[in-house]
């Protein structure tokens, strides 16, 4: 199953973008990945919706891909899983994903937090409003939507390489790329005193140089796609 898998990615990353080989490999690619088990369901009617904005993803990202142990299926199960957490928790919360601010994060007291785990205070549903309010609250929705799908995208891509660039001295593995990914895109994110012992790398430094230098990074690049961080303190 790994090889076949293998073969499948390798023939999508060879063909340029666009073009008909490229689309029918994904094709052949996706249609492989669907039958795999553990990829994560939802009773929600618009389940399908996620899932399709899942394979999206997937086709414009595969090639950021990296397998990791135990298995190629196992880790591109979980990656994707990753992904398609979110897009169904939308289902339900749609303006909610990057409602929290990254500035509250930055001041949390504890080391070892999920960042993406503290709904609403209201719970899962918005008030409901009418005529030209519930349009603004429409409006504003599928903003904060559009945001959050470019900060991951930034994350995952990190086009101008200011993320991977940022590490610690004499530890080029720990730069806030790879953190970032760990703490806001893994599902369920990792923690800091894991990915602490994983690198070798002294966990005060690394709480440090994850509030000195990475939140700072991902705050400029949130304000960028037009985030408006919250001025509560």
């Amino acid at each position: 199953m790994d090889e076949q898998l293998k073969k499948l990615i390798a023939e999508v990353c060879k063909y340029p973008e666009p073009s008909p080989e490229k689309q029918k490999a994904l094709n052949r690619l996706i249609a492989h990945i669907q039958q795999l088990p553990g990829l994560s369901k939802s009773s929600h009617p618009d389940y399908l919706e996620a899932l399709n904005r899942t394979w999206e993803w997937v086709s414009q990202n595969i090639h950021t891909f990296k397998p990791r142990p135990p298995s190629v299926q196992i880790s591109l199960v979980k990656w994707i899983n990753g992904y398609l957490y979110w897009r169904i928790q939308d289902l339900y919360i749609p303006d909610e994903r990057f409602s929290r601010s990254l500035n509250e994060i930055s001041e949390n007291n504890e080391a070892d937090f999920n960042p993406l785990e503290k709904l609403s205070e209201t719970g899962f549903g918005t008030p409901s409003l009418s005529g030209i309010e519930g349009y603004i609250e429409q409006l504003q929705r599928e903003e904060k939507q559009r945001i959050g799908l470019e900060i991951e995208k930034y994350i995952q891509q990190d086009p101008e390489g200011k993320l991977e660039k940022c590490h610690p001295k004499a530890n080029f593995e720990c730069n806030c790329r790879l953190l970032s990914k760990r703490l806001y895109l893994n599902e369920p994110p990792d923690k800091l005193s894991e990915i602490a012992r994983e690198l070798k790398i002294n966990y005060q430094a690394l709480v440090s140089h994850w509030k000195r230098k990475c939140l700072p990074l991902l705050q400029e690049i949130a304000r960028n796609q037009g985030y408006q961080p919250s001025l509560e303190p």
